[in-house]
């Protein structure tokens, strides 16, 4: 089961929600196990979990009607609790739910929760649903819930673990590929692609980004890559993920070949890194998020004191982007379970980007790094 049922139950506990509506497709991927290609390409189809604060009351899944028995062969969820809608009504519907805003209403009717206080993704959903639920539930309550659902999702279960750790072995096969083809100076596009192909070989379903650039190119934080050799001297930077059963892996480096790094590459790599592996030292139960931003900036700080990050890392896990966010001011303490990335990065126009990135599993007593790709700056052919 992907979802952490008991931390996500303590939270609710302690909330006022009665009953969460989720449809945001990560959260329901997380509630149901069903993580169909359809959620992510065709954001507007939207598989709606209804999960209550009553533990009594087994969760609904409200799902499109072509996707019904593919949720049902892989979620925890009861078959009859799994529900098809009808997204184009055809005159021919039998057995679907054709209003499913009615249909939410009624089953929260029925259990006496539609003047409740319930939960529901007002930071995700567009302004017609939101109004849509409101008219279907005009005496109940209905307050963002997006919240509660970062912080259940920060702790990973032991089956997101596993899926994060096919993530980062299939992220790390292609940065391999990459460095193979960028030390031979091949074309930024070719070194890509190969990437892609040598990761999805690995078992990824998917590449989600690939950031790839040499030279100047490379200081484009989210640069896509050209047909454009890779040169002798070159910075060449990779920020890298591979999507594994719906799990992001995520890895940087940045490396100079074929000639011994200029010392001003060296010392924006030598900010960079020892930013990085501050932040590595930092990470471990019972710290703040902000803490561990203060530390990595104050540690490349004594290298360059013109450093500046507005954070060091952040959660990965269905999203390349989760709590905690490593950043200033965030006091959300780490926990054992979590699975961060820890990054610092900095681009300089006319000189190149220099990061490094790895992804982290948070134990009791401190860090499993899942990467082991070089972190020097040169790297010899």
């Amino acid at each position: 089961m992907l979802l952490n049922k008991a931390r996500l139950d303590s939270l609710l506990r302690n909330s006022d929600f009665e009953v969460l509506i989720v449809g945001k497709p990560e959260n329901a991927i997380y509630m149901t196990n069903f993580h169909p290609m359809g959620s992510r390409t065709i954001r507007d189809r939207l598989t709606y979990v209804l999960y209550f604060k009553d533990e009594g009351i087994t969760p609904i899944v409200l799902s499109p009607s072509i996707d019904v028995g593919h949720v049902r062969e892989l979620s925890w969820i009861p078959e009859d609790n799994i529900v098809g809608y009808t997204e184009f009504p055809t005159g021919h519907d039998t057995g679907l739910v054709t209003d499913k805003f009615g249909y939410i209403a009624g089953v929260l009717r029925e259990h006496g929760l539609d003047d409740a206080t319930i939960g529901i993704e007002a930071s995700f959903l567009s302004s017609y649903l939101m109004e849509a639920f409101q008219k279907s539930l005009p005496k109940a309550t209905l307050v963002d819930c997006s919240q509660i659902l970062r912080e259940a999702r920060a702790v990973k279960s032991p089956e997101e673990i596993r899926r994060l750790r096919l993530a980062a072995e299939a992220t790390e096969k292609g940065c391999r590929r990459m460095i193979e083809l960028a030390a031979a100076g091949e074309t930024e596009i070719r070194i890509a692609s190969e990437a892609k192909a040598a990761s999805m070989l690995a078992g990824a379903e998917t590449i989600g980004f690939s950031a790839v650039g040499g030279g100047p190119r490379s200081a484009r934080v989210h640069n896509n890559p050209r047909n454009i050799p890779v040169k002798p001297g070159d910075v060449f930077r990779f920020d890298y993920g591979a999507l594994c059963d719906g799990y992001w892996g995520d890895l940087a480096r940045s490396y100079v070949f074929g000639r011994k790094p200029t010392p001003e590459q060296q010392r924006i790599y030598d900010t960079v890194s020892k930013a990085q592996e501050a932040a590595l030292e930092a990470v471990k139960p019972g710290v703040t998020a902000g803490e561990i931003h203060r530390v990595a900036v104050a540690a490349g700080r004594t290298v360059d004191p013109t450093l500046r990050r507005e954070h060091v890392g952040h959660g990965v896990g269905l999203e390349v982007h989760e709590e905690p966010i490593l950043r200033a001011g965030n006091d959300m303490i780490i926990e054992p379970g979590m699975v961060l990335c820890v990054e610092v990065g900095k681009y300089v126009p006319e000189v190149g980007g220099f990061q490094v990135e790895d992804t982290v599993v948070v134990t009791e007593s401190g860090i499993e790094v899942l990467s082991s790709l070089p972190k020097t700056l040169a790297l010899s052919s």
